[in-house]
């Protein structure tokens, strides 16, 4: 039970849930592109070849994402959080010894399993679940942490390279990821308070909640994959993904316009500062002024990020390169807030899952198309093109962002669907 005048065991969730976003998102997905171009010079590969690896992490994921959420009602989240984050770590830290392409593409598939457990998941199924007030601001923070983490393992990272090779650094983040997740899963997290005999935070003072971390309201899970509603929401989260995995290609992009590697690291690191601010507001945003003000509000910095990406000034690319950082923020929490949302907490696990597959699959699969533009049309053209393309990508988001709620909440009204609207106050007086 929850005592009074104590920490809400739901906080020392969220500081869990940062902690395994910071380990798996944070350091090791955030921080990848820093190591593109020293494998390859070191090694021969091409940009898309290599890059290629990330796309059999992103299929893996998917394969397994579809049962996730019933393997996390049926088994102990320290087990399933536990195995994944010593299986996720210790693919990273043998990286490290690796010569050939195969050796890559068979760790990124396991990797890819084991993240599946570990980065779209849990966090905000976790949270969902422990917080009744302030759901929006403690999914912000945890998704934030992550970007946190990319802000100081960018240049960390970057050092460890300069000065002992990219081998070492893959040893060094497979060690600190290892470290910052494994405690928490296995002697921190727990899925539900139900698990441990509280109730979530703000339940206390809602006398319409008789236990249950969420009321069970909403549209059956059954209903909304029968909506074209449902799966534009889903293909728009894809494209949400597709915009984020520019994160990976911007060390390359200032070392191929004549910056060097510690701009380039500093430029990823602007988007990771981007996207910890995105995370930071956009949650809040969501709980004040609701969904659509959230959605556009993201889709219009990060399409002005891209804009700025494309002028031909340092100054001005990094400050689109922070702007871009915003793109994390709609892939990352803005489209399970909209699942929750629009279609309340009745099967927002199974209905999770699908968000969680196009945000794996949509990011993997454009961090290869990206590297084959680059060594299609030339590294700096190349660069020039994908960054037209990602603009467009950003605007076809939001006007599918913008069609699929509005459907969703004719669907959501047959069920009075619960909803975590502005109307509740940031959550405070939620109505059911």
């Amino acid at each position: 039970m929850n005592k009074p005048g104590r920490i809400h065991r739901a906080w020392w969730m969220l500081i869990g849930c940062c902690l395994l976003q910071g380990g798996s998102l944070g350091i090791i997905h955030n921080c990848r592109g820093i190591f593109y171009d020293p494998v390859i010079e070191d090694l021969g590969f091409g940009m898309g070849a290599f890059s290629f690896y990330i796309l059999f992490f992103g299929v893996c994921s998917c394969f397994v994402l579809p049962f996730v959420g019933k393997l996390f009602r049926r088994i102990d989240s320290r087990i399933l959080l536990g195995g994944a984050s010593l299986v996720f770590s210790g693919t990273v830290f043998v990286m490290g010894f690796f010569r050939t392409l195969p050796a890559f593409y068979i760790a990124g598939a396991i990797q890819g399993f084991a993240g599946a457990f570990l980065m779209f998941y849990p966090a905000p199924y976790i949270l969902g679940n422990w917080f009744h007030k302030k759901c929006g601001l403690a999914v912000g923070l945890s998704a934030a942490f992550s970007g946190l983490a990319g802000v100081l393992g960018n240049p960390l990272g970057n050092a460890i390279i300069r000065a002992f090779g990219w081998r070492i650094g893959f040893f060094a983040f497979g060690i600190i990821s290892l470290v910052m997740m494994l405690p928490v899963s296995v002697f921190l997290l727990r899925r539900s308070p139900e698990d441990v005999g509280c109730r979530p935070y703000g339940a206390e003072d809602d006398a319409a909640l008789t236990g249950a971390s969420c009321p069970l309201d909403g549209v059956p899970a059954s209903r909304a994959k029968r909506e074209s509603s449902f799966w534009l929401l889903i293909l728009a989260g894809l494209l949400a993904a597709f915009t984020c995995s520019y994160y990976a290609h911007l060390s390359p992009l200032g070392i191929y316009f004549g910056y060097g590697s510690v701009v380039g690291a500093l430029m990823v690191s602007c988007s990771m500062a981007g996207n910890v601010v995105g995370k930071l507001l956009l949650g809040p945003l969501y709980d004040r002024f609701g969904l659509r003000t959230a959605l556009a509000a993201g889709t219009a910095v990060t399409a002005a990020g891209f804009l700025l990406l494309l002028v031909n000034s340092l100054t001005v690319r990094i400050t689109g390169a922070f702007l871009y950082g915003f793109s994390m923020a709609m892939s990352a929490i803005m489209t399970a807030i909209a699942i929750r949302d629009v279609y309340g907490n009745r099967d927002y696990g199974d209905l999770l899952s699908y968000s969680s597959m196009a945000s794996t699959l949509g990011t993997s699969v454009n961090i290869a198309i990206i590297g084959y533009m680059v060594d299609g049309f030339g590294r700096q053209s190349g660069y020039i093109i994908s960054l037209w393309y990602g603009l467009a990508l950003t605007l076809a988001m939001g006007v599918l962002f913008i069609v699929s709620v509005r459907g969703g909440r004719k669907i959501a009204a047959e069920y009075k669907t619960h909803s975590h609207s502005p109307a509740s106050a940031a959550g405070d007086t939620a109505n059911h």
